[in-house]
């Protein structure tokens, strides 16, 4: 999906209802213990319980489209 974050146009990301707070940017998308993305931006929270808005929505740019932006490979 294509998202814009404090004004700046994303390509190629992945979105989820996943609450996270300040400070988790960077922060990794797991499906068991394979990285799926990294944190790139999305909804404030202030608490993750249920006093949560439940509203979040938060996105991911895909752990390959780094790799490939710089170059890198895992082995």
């Amino acid at each position: 999906m294509t998202v814009s974050v404090e004004g700046k146009v994303l390509y190629g990301m992945f979105g989820s209802n996943v609450c996270v707070l300040g400070g988790d940017s960077g922060g990794p998308a797991l499906n068991g213990t394979t990285v799926l993305g990294l944190l790139s931006g999305g909804t404030s929270e202030t608490v993750c319980d249920s006093s949560s808005s439940g509203t979040c929505r938060n996105y991911f740019t895909k752990v390959q489209t780094v790799l490939d932006e710089r170059g890198l490979h895992v082995y």
